[in-house]
């Protein structure tokens, strides 16, 4: 593609390629799904170096216009949730300004995410605790922690997983990151005898995705309405297996006891199976005991549990969490020792503050309570409008699936929604190379979604939905 660079301009050749590119994407000339010219290719034809070009491509990736591909290139990405103000010339021009270009995507309702409600999120004993910190912790707060975290936070955290949630651990063999991700990817510099990784289908994407990106081959292993099928793993090739029992993400099956017995007898039958446990939002347990974790069934050390702030607090909170058993974390010890704390000391401290000062618990009831009642009003809600739709999966967590009475286009229904500012996803979209037989179920969370609108958002959701009946 021959672009129109001035080399006499203020503004960076990288940046002259990249709006040039963008402007391309957005009109329509160049389409989704649409190859980009190579790096050479490109620098070639315009008279430029490729680190230009990379640079360009850089940030068209971080903005999301485009997808790489290993060994196969550059495709425009679909790029019709991103809704982005065009920069000025002083924005591009980062002599004057440095900051980049930010992209704003919002929507009506977001059913999507299964982020905290903001109105829960406690200000005033965060805003006192930071106020405390810094005033009274100075020092500690100007150095890195252990590379395992905090071990304060440590300690008050096995306390919690204890008691709590029935995980046998010791502080020191929990590790805390600034995601899940990162945690994942630390297990698998210390497995590196393993190239097979089992994933739920459908599961959550954000493991899958990211372990197929660092090479692995992916086997994605079916559920039915218990979760994961053992026959099915049983007959894979993966070593390493990445599960959510407790609440199975996307379905909310909470796996029985047989079948939990029957994926730890997998892990044990060879020295190179191991387990990750995400134990992500089964704190909300609306009826009934908790649901205790497959950590307590484990007597030969092949689980690796982990769990978030995320939801309980805020993502912003930054901090999830690892329990390693005794031989991994002497492999951590040997190999990893050396990493620094990818976390932040003040955030740390105060995570530490809130849960030993009995402020955590508290807010954890208040959120259960919250998240009760605003299910109930969901699902009395949907019922209004549809008194023959089935509802799974609401015995916990912060979602639900709905499977209408009547079938619908799937594809156009999601059109619909779009244009009007909702963000809706099926059970599908979260499949790898299974079908399932509730693959149109919506995936509705509804944490985010402000409990005074709940009524508005499923009637409209109706709406959309008769307009693209079957």
């Amino acid at each position: 593609m021959l672009l129109n660079l001035q080399n006499q301009s203020e503004v960076p050749l990288y940046l002259q390629i990249y709006k040039q590119l963008k402007d391309a994407i957005q009109n329509g000339k160049l389409t989704t799904g649409q190859k980009l010219m190579s790096k050479r290719q490109m620098a070639k034809l315009n008279g430029v170096s490729q680190n230009t070009v990379l640079n360009a491509y850089d940030q068209l990736l971080t903005e999301g216009y485009i997808l790489a591909i290993e060994r196969s290139g550059y495709f425009v990405a679909d790029v019709k949730y991103l809704f982005q103000s065009e920069p000025t010339e002083d924005s591009l021009n980062i002599t004057k300004d440095c900051s980049l270009p930010i992209i704003q995507t919002s929507y009506r309702y977001n059913f999507t995410e299964s982020i905290p409600d903001q109105s829960l999120y406690p200000f005033k004993s965060f805003k006192k605790i930071y106020q405390d910190l810094l005033n009274t912790h100075t020092e500690d707060l100007l150095f890195q922690t252990h590379p395992q975290g905090l071990f304060e936070l440590r300690y008050t955290l096995q306390k919690y997983l204890n008691n709590s949630r029935g995980v046998p651990c010791q502080a020191n063999q929990i590790i805390l990151g600034p995601s899940s991700q990162y945690l994942i990817q630390l297990v698998t510099q210390l497995l590196p005898a393993i190239k097979h990784i089992g994933t739920e289908s459908p599961g959550y994407l954000g493991a899958s995705q990211l372990l197929k990106g660092l090479g692995y081959t992916i086997h994605p292993i079916p559920l039915d309405e218990l979760g994961l099928k053992p026959e099915a793993l049983l007959t894979s090739p993966a070593q390493l297996l990445y599960l959510t029992p407790n609440h199975q993400f996307p379905t909310g099956n909470i796996m029985p006891l047989e079948r939990r017995r029957a994926i730890l007898e997998w892990a044990f039958q060879s020295e190179n199976h191991y387990i990750i446990e995400d134990d992500y939002d089964s704190e909300f347990k609306y009826s009934g005991i908790p649901i205790p974790p497959l950590k307590q069934l484990d007597k030969h050390n092949k689980v690796i549990y982990m769990g978030s702030f995320s939801r309980i607090i805020s993502p912003g909170t930054r901090i999830s969490y690892m329990v390693l058993p005794p031989n991994l974390l002497t492999l951590y010890r040997s190999i990893l020792s050396n990493l620094t704390s990818s976390l932040n000391t003040l955030n740390q401290w105060a995570i530490y503050k809130f849960m030993a000062s009995g402020q955590f618990d508290s807010h954890l009831n208040r959120s259960r309570s919250f998240y009760k009642r605003k299910r109930e009003k969901l699902i009395k809600s949907i019922l209004v409008n549809d008194s023959n739709a089935d509802i799974l999966g609401e015995e916990a967590g912060l979602y639900i699936l709905l499977i209408p009475s009547k079938p619908y286009h799937e594809k156009q229904f999601k059109q619909l929604c779009q244009l009007k500012g909702i963000k809706i996803t099926m059970l599908s979209d979260y499949m790898l190379d299974h079908q399932h037989p509730q693959g149109k179920a919506l995936f509705l969370s509804f944490s985010s979604i402000p409990e005074t609108e709940i009524d508005k958002a499923i009637r409209l959701l109706y709406q959309l939905m008769q307009q693209s009946f079957q």
